[in-house]
Order: structure tokens, then sequence, then C-alpha cells
């Protein structure tokens, strides 16, 4: 069900996004305020572009965010400790925590709509170790920045 929402909310920001390139262009005076001169189709391309941006939003959550396992050898109360010192240096918050979970949300607004409210970033801990999910941008970002924290304090030891 999350999968569906994903796409149904790109589906949306790509045809918002668009649509206001598409009003820019208007205000500015580089179209005109037709869409039978914007597009050569005219009323009839707009259902291939919806179908084009239908497709992108049902392929793109696959691809957006990822579940990647964070290698270290600390417990989970150290992984836990060091992850809240780490994300509280950057625009996270700590939305809510578990016995095996913890889970971090942008503290901006701005930063949270430009999402489109998908800037969750969960660190858990499973039978096969410790793991990171949310948009790959970020768990690429923000979990090398965490490893290499944990890696210092496992070599300081």
């Amino acid at each position: 069900m999350k999968y569906f929402i994903r796409s149904v909310k790109y589906f949306f920001y790509f045809a918002i996004l668009t649509t206001l390139i598409i009003l820019a262009l208007v205000l500015i005076g580089a179209v005109e305020g037709n869409i039978e001169s914007i597009f050569e189709d005219g009323y009839s391309s707009l259902w291939k572009i919806a179908a084009f941006f239908i497709i992108v939003a049902s392929v793109y959550p696959k691809f957006g965010f990822v579940r990647r396992q964070l290698e270290t050898s600390e417990d989970w109360d150290t992984v836990k400790e060091k992850a809240k010192a780490y994300f509280d240096e950057k625009p996270f918050v700590v939305e809510s925590e578990t016995e095996d979970c913890l889970t971090f949300r942008r503290r901006d607004v701005i930063g949270r709509l430009t999402k489109m409210c998908e800037d969750r970033i969960t660190v858990s801990r499973t039978d096969d170790g410790y793991f990171m999910e949310g948009l790959r941008k970020d768990v690429f970002l923000y979990s090398s920045g965490l490893l290499s924290i944990l890696a210092a304090s496992d070599n300081a030891e």
C-alpha cells in the first residue's frame, strides 16, 4: 500500500511541476496561453503526458527508496545513541523510537514539503543486522556519515 501511495504522490508531483513550468512559460510570454498551440496535438497530448507520468510514477518508488545494511560490530544501544547524536546535528529530529527501530523526520517544513513528506529515515535492528531505510540519496549520504562515526568508535576501543 505504501508503494501505491508513493506512486500517486509522484504522479501528482510531476503533474503539478509540469503545470507550474508551463504556467511560467505562459507568464513570461515564451508560449501562447492556449493548449492547442503549446502542444503539437493539443488536448490529446495531455493524455499522452499523463500516461508517461503514470509510467514514471509507478516505477520511481522502486528506485527512489532503498534499504541499506549498516556494517558495524557495535551493539544496538550504541548504534541508537550514535544515530540520535548524528541526526541531531543534521536537519532531522526523532519521530519515534521503539525497542528495535528509530525513526527520524526532517525538522523544517520546507524540507518535508520538497520531499513530499517522504523524508522519513529509519534505522532498525533485525536478526540480520542493522539497516537504514528511506530516500536513496538520503540513505547513502547519512548511512555513510553514521558508519564513519561508528567505525571511529570501533577503532577507539
